[in-house]
C-alpha cells in the first residue's frame, strides 16, 4: 500500500506491509522478546522507514499482534525479507505463531475465494474506502463535536480510533459484501 501520512515529501514507491501474527498460548513473552530483536535487525537495512506495533491494550486478552513495516520501496522490503537474519528470525517466530501477510487496501476487502480471485482494482478499492471513511468520519466528527467541543487533541485521537475500528470491523466488510458484484464482476 503506498499510503502517505504526515508532513513532507514521500516517495510514491513507499511500501507498507501489514503482518498479522496469532501467538500460541503461553508464548506472549517469547513473541515480545523476538519482536525486539526483529525490529533492531530491520532498522539496520537500507530503505527502512519505520515500524508500528499494534497489540491489545492492558487488560484485554488477545493472541493477535500486528506489525506494520514501512520501507522506501519494494526492493528494500524484499532485500530485508530475503536476508539471512530476517529468514532466521521468521523461522524462529513460526515455531510459536501463525502468519497472515498483506501489503495493500485488499486487506479490507473480503475476497470471496482467495485462491482464484484477485483483489479488486485499486481505483475501485479507493472509491469504496472513500465512501466508508467519509461516512464514518462525518458522523463521528458531528457526535464528538457535540460532546467534546473544541478539544482538538482529544477529538483527533478519538476520531482516529473510531475511523480505524469503524473501517476495519464494520464499514469495509459491509461494503465489500454489498458491492461484491461491482468489486468482483468476473467471479459472480
Amino acid at each position: 500500500m503506498n499510503k502517505k501520512s504526515g508532513y513532507g515529501k514521500h516517495s510514491s514507491k513507499e511500501v507498507t506491509e501489514v503482518i498479522c501474527r496469532n501467538i500460541a498460548a503461553g508464548h506472549e513473552k517469547d513473541y515480545d522478546d523476538w519482536l525486539e530483536r526483529f525490529m533492531k535487525s530491520e532498522r539496520q537495512f537500507p530503505g527502512y522507514l519505520g515500524t508500528t506495533i499494534i497489540a491489545p491494550p492492558g487488560g484485554i486478552t488477545s493472541s493477535v499482534r500486528y506489525v506494520i513495516n514501512r520501507f522506501s520501496d519494494q526492493v528494500s522490503l524484499d532485500t530485508w525479507e530475503n536476508s539471512e537474519v530476517a529468514l532466521s528470525l521468521i523461522d524462529e517466530i513460526n515455531k510459536y505463531s501463525t502468519l497472515q501477510r498483506v501489503t495493500g487496501l485488499e486487506t479490507w476487502f473480503n475476497l470471496p475465494n482467495l485462491k482464484t480471485i484477485s483483489a479488486p482494482p485499486k481505483w475501485k478499492m479507493a472509491i469504496v474506502s472513500f465512501i466508508a471513511a467519509y461516512s464514518i468520519s462525518s458522523v463521528a466528527h458531528y457526535i464528538l463535536s457535540i460532546y467534546l467541543g473544541q478539544r482538538p487533541l482529544l477529538t483527533d485521537l478519538l476520531m482516529t480510533i473510531i475511523l480505524v475500528i469503524g473501517l476495519t470491523y464494520f464499514a469495509m466488510p459491509l461494503l465489500s459484501r454489498l458491492l461484491r458484484r461491482w468489486l468482483y464482476p468476473k467471479s459472480i
